[in-house]
C-alpha cells in the first residue's frame, strides 16, 4: 500500500476524459463482457476482460463494471458478493483475502461541480486501494482516492470519503473509525 496521499488522506488525482475514443471503446467492451457474465456466470469472460487468472477470486453475478484491462487488480482469495459496481477509471486495487459484501460501490471518477466544465467532458480520477484481509459490509460506497488499510472492517451502509487506517473497525456516513483492533 502506498503512502503518497494528499493532506486529506486521499490518493493522487489525474485528469480523465470520458468521451475520448479509447475510453468509449473500453467501456463498450466492458459492458458486453458484463452482460455475458451476468446472464451466464461464465468467469472466463472476466479473466479475459481483467487480463488476470482469477482462479481464487469468487465474483457473484450480477457485477457492474465499466472498464477492464489493468484498471482493476484482484489479489488472491477475494470474494465479491452480488450486485457490486466498479467505476475503475482511476484504478481499483484489491489485496489478498478480501471480502466484499453485496451492493458495494467503487467510484474513482471526480466530476466538476461547474456545469460548464462538466459538459466539456473534463473530469479527474483517483485510485482506490483495498488492503489485505479487509472486510467491506454490504451497501458500502467507496469514493475516489480512498485507501483502506490492511485488516480493517468497514460496516454495512458506510460511505467512505477518506482513507481508513489498518486494523480498525470503521462505520457511518461519512465513515469514521470507531475501534482499533
Amino acid at each position: 500500500m502506498s503512502t503518497d496521499k494528499n493532506k486529506n488522506g486521499l490518493l493522487p488525482e489525474t485528469e480523465y476524459r470520458a468521451w475520448d475514443k479509447e475510453p468509449v471503446a473500453l467501456r463498450s467492451e466492458a459492458h458486453k463482457a458484463m452482460i455475458h457474465f451476468n446472464t451466464t456466470g461464465d468467469k472466463q469472460v472476466l479473466k479475459e476482460l481483467f487480463q488476470q487468472p482469477l482462479d481464487d477470486v469468487s465474483i457473484a453475478p450480477p457485477m457492474h463494471c465499466n472498464y477492464g484491462g489493468d484498471r482493476i487488480r484482484f489479489g488472491h482469495r477475494v470474494f465479491i458478493n452480488a450486485n457490486c459496481t466498479f467505476q475503475p477509471a482511476g484504478g481499483v486495487e484489491i489485496g489478498d483475502d478480501v471480502y466484499i459484501g453485496s451492493d458495494v460501490k467503487f467510484y474513482t471518477t471526480i466530476h466538476p461541480t461547474e456545469p460548464e466544465e462538466r459538459i466539456k467532458g473534463k473530469a479527474s480520477v483517483r485510485p482506490i486501494r483495498i488492503g489485505a484481509k479487509v472486510c467491506i459490509g454490504g451497501g458500502v460506497v467507496i469514493l475516489p482516492g480512498v485507501e483502506i488499510g490492511e485488516g480493517t472492517t468497514v460496516g454495512a451502509g458506510s460511505v467512505v470519503t477518506r482513507s481508513i487506517p489498518a486494523r480498525c473497525v470503521a462505520v457511518g456516513n461519512p465513515c469514521w473509525v470507531i475501534r482499533k483492533l
